[in-house]
């Protein structure tokens, strides 16, 4: 689904809140307990203080209909709070969303603010739309050469990458 892997150096600076990280990591022991309409709340009110972590899960509670009503604009609403404080999972969701409504373009202009906030992996969209969008796998090929293993970078992207790094470059010897 969707990736919660941050730089801790890429996020803004911001005070700690005890009151709000006690918030989050009590959703977070309600969610794991299945819980879910306790984190839920849980993670509201920590969204409504400002943690982006915590904007990015109710963004995915509304974008997958996770004990509420699917609903994309509630969805967008929390990515968004997220992104502009400096969230880099954020912008690849609202590019990931964009992409499932077939809107190529705008998905990847979410994933390159997404790469831009250090999201790394958010290099392997922006490749797959080249190589789908615009058959152009040299501009393909630049992005997958960026998503290496790192703490940042899943396993299964960077076999993904490879994997599509390897059709790129076949690809690009028959134009």
């Amino acid at each position: 689904m969707y990736c919660c892997l941050e730089k801790p150096h890429r996020a803004p600076k911001r005070p700690s809140n005890p009151h709000v990280d006690e918030l989050f990591t009590r959703a977070e022991r309600q969610e794991s307990n299945g819980k879910m309409r306790s984190a839920f709340r849980l993670f509201l009110a920590a969204a409504k203080a400002g943690e982006p972590g915590c904007q990015v899960n109710l963004g995915n509670y509304y974008d997958a209909g996770k004990e509420v009503r699917r609903n994309r604009a509630a969805a967008l609403y929390w990515y968004k709070r997220a992104y502009r404080r400096g969230s880099s999972d954020a912008a690849s969701n609202i590019g990931v969303l964009w992409r499932n409504e077939n809107k190529p373009k705008l998905a990847l202009e979410w994933f390159r603010k997404s790469v831009r906030l250090g999201k790394e992996e958010a290099n392997l969209e922006i490749a797959k739309y080249y190589l789908l969008n615009e058959v152009d796998p040299a501009r393909a090929i630049r992005h997958l050469k960026k998503v290496r293993p790192s703490p940042y970078v899943t396993p299964a992207g960077v076999i993904e990458a490879r994997t599509l790094l390897k059709q790129a470059r076949k690809l690009a010897k028959r134009r």
